[in-house]
């Protein structure tokens, strides 16, 4: 994996160092750089007392915040602490990194859009959050740049990657069980590998040429798909490898059939990706060919069958 080529060391902090991207993030940048993970036993988000103590008389260059309370249901029934968590807690940290001259990275979502283009959405057009969750999230976005302008949001979106289970497992597990499974045909969005993520995250912070990028970028991987074809490219891929599913063809469904969902979700987040490339040099790859390297170097088919979906 790139993380950075010819660039001093910088000593790194990683709030939400247990999570699916921080977890790997932490393991990914310490080739490189001096990192520091702090899990939610170091770091409560939620907590100002917590974020005080954690950071207080720490020393850092840089701070990536990839922790958030990100349960997309459960945030549209638990407002105070989705906004305390997503919102709050990174206003504080973007404070006290600004006062140590320290730079701070915001992980949000395409969930800040509502859904309602017809193509992709760039940086330039206007959030309208449509469930608390991407409220939550839009206003983290608007306190850490809000407080210093040289910081940095990268949204992503359907985030998976080695480390914490998550829609690919999840997808293979149901269509081992089960003889009828579905999927909304008309959700659509990009695929995002948290190892794709990391190399561009590594070219926006670390760059030998210049200084660490600031403002708001999208990454993705490339052509958006539904999230129907996402899962069955997951069971294609599985069968290719002789996994015995009891399902061949996953059915589509219409969004809004799906009587689980609390929270509206954006029927198209499909995000753009040409400021990122133009910024780092790096395209991001179609998703089926990410998503074909991680099942097939993966110990997908070894386990994790049974991880419960939330967004």
């Amino acid at each position: 994996m790139l993380v950075s080529q010819s660039v001093s060391r910088k000593r790194v902090v990683v709030v939400g160092s247990e999570g699916r991207l921080g977890h790997l993030l932490l393991k990914s940048l310490a080739n490189h750089h001096d990192v520091i993970g702090l899990n939610r036993k170091h770091l409560n988000l939620a907590d100002p007392k917590s974020i005080q103590s954690a950071l207080a008389e720490l020393r850092y260059d840089f701070l990536i915040i990839a922790g958030a309370l990100t349960g997309v249901d459960y945030c549209e029934t638990n407002e105070t602490e989705a906004f305390l968590i997503n919102a709050e807690g990174p206003r504080l940290i973007a404070e006290l990194s600004k006062a140590k001259c320290a730079h701070v990275t915001y992980i949000s979502t395409d969930m800040v859009f509502n859904g309602n283009k017809d193509s992709p959405y760039t940086e330039e057009d206007i959030p309208d959050p449509i469930s608390v969750y991407g409220a939550s999230k839009l206003k983290g976005e608007e306190e850490v740049l809000g407080t210093n302008q040289a910081n940095l949001v990268v949204r992503v979106s359907w985030l998976y990657g080695p480390g914490k289970a998550a829609f690919p497992e999840w997808i293979i597990g149901e269509a081992s069980r089960k003889t009828d499974v579905t999927l909304p045909g008309n959700k659509i969005c990009c695929p995002t590998y948290t190892v794709d993520l990391i190399e561009s995250l590594s070219a926006l912070l670390f760059s030998p040429h210049k200084g660490a990028s600031a403002g708001m970028f999208h990454y993705c991987n490339s052509h958006p798909c539904n999230w129907r074809d996402w899962g069955q490219f997951c069971l294609e891929t599985a069968k290719n490898f002789e996994i015995p599913l009891r399902v061949d063809q996953i059915a589509p469904i219409n969004l809004s059939t799906v009587g689980a969902f609390i929270a509206k979700r954006p029927l198209n987040s499909a995000m753009a990706t040409q400021k990122i490339t133009e910024e780092t040099g790096i395209e991001p790859r179609h998703w089926k060919l990410a998503l074909h390297e991680y099942l097939i170097g993966s110990n997908l088919f070894a386990g994790h069958m049974g991880v419960k979906i939330t967004t």
